[in-house]
This record gives C-alpha cells, structure tokens and sequence, in this order.
C-alpha cells in the first residue's frame, strides 16, 4: 500500500490553544476517551494472531517485509481505529489537511524480555541536521495506541518529555540511560498518544508473561502547520502565563540545558 492521504469528516473539535500549548511544551498529548472500548477488544483479538513462540510473524515486521503496512491491512479493527473523528481531528490539529500515512508497525515485546531499547529518534533525528533545505518548523506526528493494560512492569514505551525541541541525531540519544523528567506511558487499554517526530523514545523490558503490543504509525503534513487548530485566546495572558511558567520545565528542552546544568 502506498501513501494514503488523510481527511477529516468532523472539524467540531479541533485541539484548543490550551492544548496546542501543552504539545509545544511537552512534545507529545494523550488521550484515554477517543476510542471505544468494543473497538479496542478488536484490535487485541487481531493483535494476538501476529506472534508465536518464535516471536513477531514475518508477514508484521514492517522493516523486513514488501509490505509495511501488514497489521494495517490485516486488521480492521486498526483502521477503524484511526479513523474515528477524534482521532482525524487530533492529527488534522498538529498536521493540517491532506496529511500523509508514512509508515505503519508493531511495537512487540516478547514476555520477559529484560532488555531496554536503547533512547532514540525516529527517522534519524530532526530533519533539518539532515536535510538543510527543509522548514525547521515541519514536524511529522507519530500516534501511539495502547489496546490492552500496560503497567510499569509491562515495559510501556518511555518518551523525554520536552525532547523533541533539542537538535539531535537519532544515534546520539543512545549514549544516555535515565533520564530526569522521563514518563513511562503506563496506563489503561485504549489510550493512544500523538506525539512530535523529534521525542526521544524507547521501549522498556518486559517483565510479565504476556506479550505486550503497541501499534504506532507515522503521519506527514502536506501544507505548512500554523493555525491549524483552534487558535481562540492564542494571545491571553493565560497562555503567556502558561509559557513563562513551563518554558524550562523540562530538563532537555532546548540547546540552553547544555550549558546551564
């Protein structure tokens, strides 16, 4: 399957300023009310075809395979999923209209596996280290859907909140371990999170018996993102006061933290 183009059917509940303000922050929003719990049952049931004793099947590992977009395809359940308006609004918000579906994958943990993947970029890092010419600003959106219970010991992804906004290449990110400020993305089953390109992300050891899944696909924006979500009160006091409070909450936000920590 090639490149699909995302539309909108509902436009009702595009991301506050509020909201905006808080991605610009943190890199990343999460959501545990977008998806239906019957829908979510689904995507679980399909996901279980997808690895044996050996581990993840061939036909699903989007990276070894002709077709990267297997699970995609195999499941209905997950497209459905991402076409439900909250979720097309959610990426209409951050992406603009006329998005792109770049890639698909399963993020499989074989029950007890007791390695940590290591930090990393997706895509090598902020495109504008790699390709000069690019708009600094374009930032592709990555979603995160969690169908079933993920607790601490499961291994949930773990991102750097406020990463995405320090230049890195992918590689660099490596060299580090725990990080202050790091957050599991422990939780409930349904939760899905949309979260910048540049976050710096890893996958944490498995400690249970079960398998734990994680189905993550990669969206590009076709038209520059300014003003593409709900910008009433952009300019309030509120929203000021928000970013003089939590401009340097995070301890790798920004070219600034090498010098001051």
């Amino acid at each position: 399957m090639g490149l699909t183009e995302g539309t909108v059917e509902a436009q009702t509940a595009l991301l506050s300023v509020q909201q905006m303000a808080q991605f610009v922050i943190d890199g990343y929003l999460e959501f545990d009310d977008l998806i239906p719990d019957g829908l979510v049952e689904a995507v679980v049931s399909d996901l279980r075809e997808t690895a044996d004793v050996s581990g993840l099947k061939n036909q699903f590992r989007w990276n070894q395979t002709e077709n990267p977009h297997g699970f995609y395809e195999f499941s209905e359940a997950v497209r459905n999923v991402h076409m439900l308006p909250g979720v097309k609004t959610v990426l209409r918000s951050l992406l603009g209209p006329g998005y792109l579906f770049d890639h698909s994958a399963i993020h499989a943990t074989a029950p007890r596996h007791h390695k940590a993947q290591n930090w990393h970029v997706d895509a090598g890092g902020r495109r504008q280290v790699k390709y000069p010419n690019a708009n600094p600003y374009t930032f592709d959106v990555l979603t995160a859907f969690f169908p079933h219970d993920t607790p601490d010991d499961m291994g949930p992804t773990l991102i750097l909140p406020g990463s995405h906004i320090r230049e890195v290449l992918g590689s660099d990110t490596a060299r580090y371990k725990n990080i202050r400020g790091q957050k599991r993305l422990s939780g409930k089953a349904g939760r899905i999170i949309f979260f910048h390109e540049a976050l710096w992300h890893c996958a944490q050891p498995n400690r249970t018996d079960a398998w734990r899944f994680m189905f993550k696909i990669r969206f590009c924006p076709r038209v520059p993102q300014q003003q593409q979500f709900d910008t009433e009160g952009w300019d309030s006091e509120e929203i000021r006061r928000f970013f003089r409070k939590n401009a340097r909450t995070h301890s790798l936000t920004g070219e600034w933290s090498a010098v001051t920590q």
